[in-house]
């Protein structure tokens, strides 16, 4: 059965669907996004601003019964522009940001991350923890933009 929209409720219908087509889309991102070539803007699934800091990891017991601990890359995620993540800390695997030379993160610097991260890596951003074996890999990182400590640059 079919129900017959008054002429006045369609209009108002018809009004908020345009007004809602025309409302940009944009999550006030900072200006050094906008610079970014197209397609890395388009591929990244998630998008976060945060604070670079490194720290140690728990304690690793060796056979020989010394203890071992390693060196964690993280950002402390201050702001979430695109996609899902729930966890405060996102980690970075050392080895990719080590092997990648244009990318030299400093300590206390703040950053705008994109990342395109696989189904597994997605689940554990999404999660409550996010533990260093489970660190992005240099393939999941399309980009990494210094912005500054108290540079914002948001349009």
């Amino acid at each position: 059965m079919f129900r017959i929209i008054p002429h006045t409720a369609m209009t108002h219908l018809l009004t908020i669907v345009m007004l809602l087509a025309l409302v940009p889309q944009q999550q006030n991102l900072p200006d050094a996004y906008y610079e970014l070539p197209e397609q890395v803007r388009e591929q990244a699934t998630v998008i976060v601003k945060g604070t670079y800091a490194e720290g140690r990891s728990p304690c690793f017991f060796m056979p020989d019964g010394t203890r071992r601990w390693t060196l964690e890359s993280f950002v402390r995620v201050t702001k979430v522009y695109r996609g899902e993540v729930r966890g405060k800390f996102l980690y970075l695997n050392r080895n990719a940001l080590r092997e990648n030379n244009s990318v030299k993160l400093t300590r206390g610097q703040t950053y705008l991350i994109l990342l395109r991260p696989s189904p597994g890596s997605m689940k554990v951003i999404q999660g409550e923890y996010v533990p260093i074996w489970d660190a992005l890999t240099d393939e999941e990182i399309l980009a990494i933009i210094e912005l500054g400590n108290n540079a914002e640059g948001v349009r």
